[in-house]
């Protein structure tokens, strides 16, 4: 189970209370992150925390770095997975459906926002 409290104090101001530190809202990027953004955030973590997990239980690996650059913008997340080293062509498909799969946030979205995934190399 997840759960969270959130107050607020003013206008589009907003601070959790739930797991860890605190997280301050705001309604417009300029002041920090949004609602919006922490969606953001919350995707592409998901996404490199299961593809950290693919890389575990398929290869036994148990530090990868992975870095996952994210945008939303017209009902689409545009999403860049970056590897240190280059996957075969199977094992790219193995990674994106094991992501798909697993990923409980890309589950909770609509079904008509597109989540495109690219997996590219240092």
């Amino acid at each position: 189970m997840y759960q969270t409290k959130i107050k607020g104090d003013k206008l589009y101001h907003a601070v959790s209370e739930g797991y860890g530190s605190p997280v301050e809202l705001f309604g417009a990027v300029e002041n920090g992150e949004t609602p919006m953004s922490l969606l953001n955030i919350a995707l592409a973590s998901c996404i490199t925390m299961c593809a950290q997990g693919y890389f575990k239980r398929k290869h036994g690996i148990v530090q990868m770095p992975i870095q996952v650059e994210s945008c939303y913008a017209n009902d689409t997340f545009q999403l860049k997975m970056t590897l240190p080293d280059p996957l075969t062509d199977e094992q790219e498909k193995e990674l994106l459906d094991y992501v798909n799969q697993q990923c409980r946030v890309k589950k909770l979205l609509r079904t008509d926002v597109a989540i495109q995934l690219e997996i590219t190399y240092l």
